[in-house]
């Protein structure tokens, strides 16, 4: 689970499946959309919002946490860890967190290949 630090609050970011599910039906996509529209790594505003909406949406849910937030909030997060223009930081560590839960561990992988 990704930790979203805010000032005062630590918001549980989870991408799953069920993430995934609630993504798909925030956007109205199908799965193989949903993979689209992430390996193209062209996110329009809305997109960007409902990835972290589902995501907490996932992480409260796990944690039994009451949903207490809006797309007001969301934004308002967004806000927070600085915008969609930070070329680092807590946004973009989320949404590399959100690519690695959905690809295979390569590293592994080439682990077991030198071995042979």
């Amino acid at each position: 689970m990704f930790e979203l630090r805010l000032n005062n609050k630590i918001i549980p970011l989870k991408w799953g499946t069920w993430a995934m599910k609630r993504f798909c039906e925030l956007e109205n996509k199908t799965l193989v959309e949903l993979i689209n529209v992430l390996s193209s790594g062209n996110y329009d505003l809305s997109t960007i919002v409902n990835i972290i909406s589902a995501a907490a949406e996932s992480g409260y849910k796990s944690l039994q946490k009451p949903i207490d937030f809006d797309e007001y909030i969301i934004c308002e997060w967004i806000d927070e860890v600085g915008g969609l223009s930070a070329k680092e930081g807590q946004l973009i560590a989320f949404m590399k967190y959100m690519q690695d839960s959905m690809t295979p561990d390569l590293q592994e992988t080439k682990k077991e290949a030198k071995k042979k």
